[in-house]
């Protein structure tokens, strides 16, 4: 099957179809090690048509990766403007960021930011690109605070690492006996930051 040059930038209602499940996918495996076979069998495609609607497997990783990113975003708007004060936009932000359904998509950004690391495609600018999309609405809502946005960023997402580095309990055993000590420790940054 040839790919038309344009194939793989046409939306598609098929083509959103695959991507929202791919996204899920990922979410539950390592990105790093996507092969599109398994992804394929898994989503009810084929390779060919993988390749087909996105070009390339680098590029099925990118736009996995902007899905990622986009709800991250989206996220933090939406504490912006239902948050409230400095607190309690953080403090919503936190409580949305560490949802057991969202411990997938955590997972899918840390593994993003890190591969980044690399500067090769398709992860090149995946954090640096992360860093220009948070910071401005982090600084937003800390206005007059006197808080450092660069700050805060850096510990929620250590704070975030340090969660799910916890898992579930660090054993397989459901407990997540860390996650007590990791929210402990967000509030007194808070406590400390925003008091």
């Amino acid at each position: 099957m040839s790919t038309p040059a344009n194939a793989a930038s046409r939306p598609s209602p098929r083509r959103e179809e695959i991507l929202a499940a791919t996204v899920r996918y990922v979410a539950e495996h390592n990105v790093s090690d996507l092969s599109l076979r398994p992804l394929a069998a898994r989503i009810g495609s084929s390779p060919r048509v993988l390749l087909y609607l996105f070009g390339s497997k680098e590029q099925l990783v990118r736009e996995v990766l902007a899905v990622g990113r986009a709800e991250q975003l989206a996220l933090l708007e939406r504490c912006e403007v239902e948050g409230g004060s400095a607190r309690e936009t953080l403090e919503l932000l936190w409580e949305w960021l560490t949802r057991p359904e969202r411990r997938g998509a955590l997972r899918l950004f840390f593994e993003g930011y890190v591969r980044a690391f690399d500067r090769r495609e398709p992860w090149l600018d995946f954090g640096t690109a992360s860093l220009e999309e948070w910071l401005p609405p982090l600084e937003r809502v800390l206005e007059g605070t006197g808080a450092n946005a660069t700050v805060v960023l850096a510990v929620l997402r250590g704070l975030l690492l340090d969660l799910l580095a916890d898992g579930d309990g660090g054993d397989g055993d459901g407990d997540g006996r860390h996650a007590g000590r990791v929210h402990a420790a967000w509030r007194d940054f808070l406590d400390a930051t925003l008091p």
